[in-house]
């Protein structure tokens, strides 16, 4: 049964898959590498938040539509000084979930990576990222829509 813990998964998925311009760490877990962040090179963090679960249409109870609304967050970290490249990362992990939709093999499931109103993914913020000032941050910020049967 789809579930909310399955699309995330399903995000996550479908980020490793078609990003590796950058080394990524992901939530509630060890970095990848050591030395983490790695030194002199761009890297990534990413999480997907949770905003709104609301029931989204008619049903007999168990079998209604449920709509989870939130955001996956991709934020792009590069060393200060590295120059507009971090857009152009921004830009390909932005692109991996313009106008999808995945994680759609059960009736009634899927996730689609827009908000209710058609808004995609946007890149948001540049500044510094760190207390020591040594890394340029920014987060691309895509929309997404998980409907399902519960």
């Amino acid at each position: 049964m789809a579930d909310y813990a399955g699309a995330v998964a399903a995000m996550r998925a479908r980020y490793e898959a078609g990003f590796n311009a950058a080394p990524s760490s992901f939530q509630n877990e060890d970095p990848p590498q050591t030395p983490w962040p790695p030194q002199g090179q761009p890297w990534c963090y990413f999480e997907v938040v949770e905003t709104l679960r609301r029931k989204r249409g008619v049903g007999t109870p168990g079998n209604q539509t449920w709509l989870i609304t939130g955001n996956i967050f991709v934020h792009v970290f590069v060393p200060k000084g590295y120059g507009a490249a971090h857009l152009a990362l921004a830009g390909q992990a932005g692109d991996l979930f313009k106008d999808a939709t995945f994680y759609n093999a059960e009736p009634g499931a899927c996730v689609r990576c827009w908000g209710e109103n058609g808004e995609g993914p946007t890149v948001q913020g540049g500044d510094s990222a760190s207390d020591d000032g040594n890394w340029f941050g920014l987060v691309v910020v895509i929309p997404f829509q998980f409907f399902f049967i519960g």
